[in-house]
């Protein structure tokens, strides 16, 4: 069986010793100045600001976006799924993103080409994707080439849900291993 190319970023699955999936809050820069959007299942980074933005290839992850809300210029409380780039918060405040940024939290993510079973224990970069603006939905994925060296994520294995198997565009489980918030040796190789 095929699997079904349909990116979805990352999903929150389970946690690796039983505890609560929850998003904490971090914040964006209201004043207008992003030109990102962040969608929900996008990978975030942490800048020197202390303000998240959308994350690529090789950067430190902070976590995966899971909405935001801010009060408009309007004064309206908005909540969204995604982050409009360029959103201007009431007098330039900060808008209060969610973020599950627990490095325990494995993620069901597709592969942007085939993984197999052999994959289990390596390293793969993510590669993002453009997210709809209707949905709020990211379009991240984790690379289809894995490997030993340093790398955003750790493959777990494949992701148990019906008609997915391993191949193109099947999708995996993975933790982030280049995480901001804890000490990971960043030299030490995949299995």
């Amino acid at each position: 069986m095929a699997n079904t190319d349909a990116a979805f970023g990352a999903k929150p699955v389970r946690h690796l010793t039983g505890g609560t999936i929850r998003a904490n809050e971090w914040k964006i820069l209201g004043d207008g100045t992003s030109s990102s959007n962040i969608f929900t299942g996008d990978f975030v980074k942490l800048g020197a600001t202390g303000y998240i933005d959308v994350a690529a290839a090789g950067n430190r992850l902070l976590g995966v976006f899971a909405g935001c809300s801010y009060t408009n210029s309007s004064g309206e409380q908005v909540y969204s799924k995604y982050y409009p780039a360029s959103t201007t918060a009431q007098n330039s405040g900060d808008i209060t993103a969610y973020v599950y940024d627990d490095p325990n939290i494995v993620f069901a993510i597709q592969s942007s080409g085939s993984a197999d079973f052999a994959d289990i224990g390596n390293l793969a970069d993510i590669v993002a994707g453009t997210g709809s603006t209707t949905t709020g939905q990211s379009k991240f994925e984790i690379n289809g080439t894995t490997g030993t060296g340093s790398a955003n994520l750790r493959i777990l294995g494949l992701y148990n849900e019906p008609k997915n198997a391993y191949g193109t565009n099947g999708v995996l489980e993975a933790v982030i291993w280049e995480h901001e918030l804890i000490g990971h040796d960043q030299g030490t190789a995949g299995v």
